[in-house]
């Protein structure tokens, strides 16, 4: 049995289980808001809409079910039931007397996944991108952070890509005016060029003025046909190469002049994109879990069957990102204390995306 079939068994069987967080279980919530509507949380009885800390509604909850995967929330009061959910049509409450309020409405696509093997999980983890796009900006976290990361939205636009949801940033792509999105306090980073190359070409933006600007500022960072410069504080020439030839052919232009430099790059094993296959010796990283799954997918889905166990019946929030430097945690506390204090931001969409590009790319490899 391959690893790829012997995953999807595991799955598919339920065996096996792993305990989420204490951050979890400690502070139940669920955001609504998908693609580019109100950002709404509920949690703990009250919904509250995340721009300006307005409770849109507030009941005494003697139980509640947070059915992530199926984007609702069950509150039972002294009267009766209080549903909040969300389709593909908008977001919307319905009262203890059943009578329906339309909260937001904006159109998004939702596949069902029904067939497969990590249904709850792919709609999770397709929630966290979604939820995460903000006036058209994907953002990491929309509580942590204000700005796109040309990294994280290339990852996000490759799930929306598969789930038809392009044109939710399409528009944010037109706009783009920088060719670098120098959000590592303040830094050019050389992989920058061949993601927003890439995200240009995905979203129709194909005669985009910086289109010929990027190509000529890579050119004046090749040495021997490899990029040079930093991405997070290091050089990593493989990634960041790699990264340049993917955009440029996502544009359909020539790369012939480029070379992927044989030099070891701790960086490589996270482009998977053009099935190049390193080992990956299995370490997790708790703080930046997103270098894992790459890491993992690049070694041909060997991602260790806990955590793969602990998606068939996943708990939100599924991704996170913990530590990060340029993150502004103290957004969070009017509204998740407990992950202000332990300066964690879930969900976190290059988690999601690299998680979700992972197992949808197992379960095709699997029906080969």
């Amino acid at each position: 049995m391959t690893m790829t079939e012997n995953a999807i068994r595991r799955a598919d069987s339920g065996l096996g289980s792993t305990e989420c967080p204490d951050r979890d279980r400690r502070t139940p919530f669920f955001l609504f808001g998908l693609g580019n509507r109100s950002k709404l949380i509920y949690r703990g009885g009250t919904l509250t809409r995340c721009s300006d800390g307005e409770v849109i509604w507030r009941g005494e909850a003697l139980g509640e079910e947070i059915l992530a995967a199926d984007y609702r929330a069950r509150i039972r009061t002294a009267a009766g039931w209080v549903c909040i959910s969300e389709d593909e049509e908008g977001i919307s409450l319905t009262d203890e007397r059943g009578e329906r309020t339309e909260l937001s409405r904006s159109p998004v696509r939702l596949p069902s996944f029904a067939a497969h093997p990590f249904r709850d999980a792919m709609r999770i983890l397709h929630h966290d991108v979604l939820v995460n796009i903000c006036g058209g900006k994907p953002l990491p976290n929309f509580f942590v952070y204000d700005r796109p990361w040309y990294r994280d939205g290339a990852m996000m636009a490759m799930v929306l890509e598969r789930t038809g949801n392009l044109s939710l940033i399409a528009e944010w792509a037109r706009g783009l005016g920088e060719l670098y999105d120098r959000n590592n306090a303040g830094a050019e980073e050389s992989d920058n060029l061949g993601q927003l190359l890439y995200l240009l070409a995905v979203t129709g933006n194909r005669s985009h003025p910086l289109i010929p600007r990027a190509v000529e500022e890579a050119g004046r960072r090749m040495t021997d046909g490899a990029l040079t410069g930093l991405s997070d504080f290091a050089e990593h020439p493989v990634y960041q190469t790699k990264w340049l030839k993917y955009g440029m052919e996502a544009l359909g232009l020539d790369t012939g002049s480029i070379r992927i430099p044989d030099v070891r790059d701790d960086y490589g094993g996270l482009f998977w994109m053009d099935g190049h296959r390193e080992p990956y010796d299995g370490a997790y990283d708790e703080n930046y879990p997103y270098l894992s799954w790459a890491r993992a997918h690049t070694a041909g889905f060997a991602m260790d069957e806990a955590h793969l166990d602990a998606l068939r019946c996943p708990v939100y929030p599924i991704s996170h990102e913990t530590a990060a430097s340029q993150a502004k945690y103290e957004a969070l506390r009017p509204f998740l204390p407990a992950y202000a204090d332990a300066g964690t931001a879930a969900p976190h969409t290059w988690h999601a995306s690299e998680m979700y590009l992972y197992l949808d790319d197992l379960a095709r490899e699997g029906n080969r």
